[in-house]
């Protein structure tokens, strides 16, 4: 069984070599995203100081995946094209991030993590959720769905191949 937990300073030093796993694994894939400096390593200590970062700890007591739940309106959501947001409830959570250590990848564990974070959204109040991902990233897109949310747009990052798909869940 895997846990949950907010992230702490003591943590960064391995969540640092997660995302460092997940930053391979992209570039393994021919995937632009979290390359050239333009990954989530430079938000961790952010995350941590405003309890929005995420563990999952392994049944080894192991930190074996990052996350970040955002509180607060994302600027690069709020131009979405191609589409639109569901914006009937008044707020909404971000989840960015996601990485699984490369030891633990393959085992289902990312929609597990998905769902537990789905779930503590939901335990601070938040019924609306979104999330993006790059347009070539096909597993995350399948985590995504399969973790119940719905394609809504296309929206920008302000970066070099900033392009992501976005999506959302509203409970």
């Amino acid at each position: 069984m895997m846990n949950i937990r907010i992230a702490e300073k003591n943590d960064i030093e391995k969540i640092l070599s997660v995302l460092e796993s997940g930053r391979a694994f992209l570039q393994s894939q021919g995937l632009s995203q979290w390359q050239d400096g333009h990954g989530p390593s430079q938000y961790v200590e952010e995350d941590i100081a405003n309890n929005w970062g995420y563990v999952l700890i392994s049944q080894e007591d192991i930190i074996c995946g990052y996350a970040a739940l955002v509180e607060g309106v994302d600027e690069c959501y709020t131009n979405i094209k191609d589409g639109c947001w569901d914006n009937s409830h008044e707020k909404y959570i971000s989840i960015h991030s996601v990485a699984i250590d490369a030891d633990f990848r393959g085992k289902g564990i990312a929609e597990q993590f998905m769902r537990g974070l789905i779930e503590r959204a939901g335990g601070i109040g938040y019924r609306d959720i979104r999330i993006d991902t790059h347009p070539m990233n096909e597993i995350m897109q399948k985590v995504i769905l399969r973790a119940g949310f719905e394609y809504r747009g296309m929206v920008e990052f302000g970066i070099p191949d900033g392009k992501r798909r976005a999506y959302q869940l509203c409970r």
